[in-house]
């Protein structure tokens, strides 16, 4: 397998990041949501409708992670209040460990300002993420409740400072 990098994703690259959200969800959520809201909340959140609108109006923006064989993660963000907000960032298990995590954050603050904070939701429950982001700098701000469709969660705001 060849090194693996991260690129910008484009309109194109959507059904890719669709299609490992579907792949990694299930895995990456057990034991953290319920499993009968595992596919409702994929089907809703990453309709391909929904990832082009936080293209094309929400100002969002995507980077595949991979080799020239295979995808191996996916992450947005976007910009608003003064911060870069980690919006999405997911990586199969196989390919946890190899930077590209960090990658993918380094990714999103050379887009839109490495001198602003970078924040970003975490499930309260996903300890997995939350001992990830602490690694990278990350600190918890606050608690919030979530609403994600019918589904309501509580979630850390986690931020990173410049």
């Amino acid at each position: 397998m060849t090194t693996p990098s991260i690129r910008p994703a484009t309109s194109a690259d959507l059904p890719r990041v669709r299609d490992l959200a579907y792949r990694i969800w299930p895995e990456a959520f057990a034991g953290v949501l319920p499993a009968d809201r595992i596919g409702p909340m994929l089907d809703e959140i990453y309709a391909l409708e929904t990832l082009e609108a936080d293209i094309a109006e929400r100002d969002h923006r995507y980077w595949l992670a991979g080799t020239a064989e295979a995808d191996l993660g996916f992450g947005s963000a976007y910009r608003a209040d003064g911060r870069v907000w980690i919006k999405k960032l997911y990586l199969l298990a196989e390919s946890r460990g190899l930077g590209l995590g960090k990658g993918l954050i380094a990714a999103a603050r050379a887009h839109f300002g490495e001198d602003l904070p970078v924040a970003l939701f975490v499930n309260d429950g996903n300890a997995r993420a939350i001992a990830f982001y602490r690694s990278q700098g990350f600190e918890v701000e606050s608690h919030a409740p979530v609403q994600m469709g019918p589904f309501r969660f509580t979630d850390y705001v986690m931020v990173k400072q410049p």
